[in-house]
């Protein structure tokens, strides 16, 4: 008796514990694993080993992104999902087949907030390419991709020195010794 009790115990927490972790099961949503890096280039300073040369990836920690549904971006389409990665530069989410735009979430703030969000710097150093750099700048998708399967993504955006991915802004100042 005490015996089938516990295995009728140990059977109910079985189940619960997979009804808990129930994998998607709707046949129309695929699983996409996304990963978004930047790569950081050497910026001068002492000789660098050949490691150091190369620069070194760095993880879009937080970065938060839109994912339009179509393949052409304008203004006033509806936002399909939206998708915040964690420390290591992932998200794990579903979407149903088709054709998808990714682009940073903040590129949908009016012109003004994305320019103050971006690069307005009142330093020397720095030089900035106006107003209709950074609004072509702000209609630029991130990244298109297709899913038909379930489907791993990667973004790999290049950084500059001292100015990162703003194609919008030059370092003027000195170089590096």
């Amino acid at each position: 008796m005490i015996l089938r009790n516990i295995f009728i115990a140990l059977l109910l927490i079985t189940s619960s514990c997979g009804l808990i972790t129930k994998k998607n099961t709707d046949p129309n949503l695929r699983t996409v694993s996304f990963n978004g890096t930047v790569h950081k280039p050497y910026c001068g300073g002492a000789k660098p080993s050949p490691d150091v040369a190369a620069g070194y990836y760095e993880s879009m920690k937080f970065e938060k992104f839109k994912i339009i549904k179509g393949v052409e971006f304008k203004e006033g389409l509806p936002v399909y999902e939206e998708v915040t990665l964690d420390v290591e530069g992932n998200a794990t989410f579903h979407l149903e087949q088709g054709h998808y735009m990714l682009v940073r979430a903040d590129k949908f703030l009016p012109l003004d907030e994305f320019m103050k969000k971006n690069g307005l710097l009142e330093e020397k150093n720095y030089e900035l390419k106006g107003n209709d750099c950074f609004k072509t700048w702000q209609n630029t998708v991130d990244l298109y991709f297709n899913i038909e399967h379930d489907t791993i993504l990667e973004l790999r955006q290049n950084a500059k020195c001292w100015v990162g991915t703003n194609p919008c802004m030059e370092y003027v100042g000195p170089p590096a010794p």
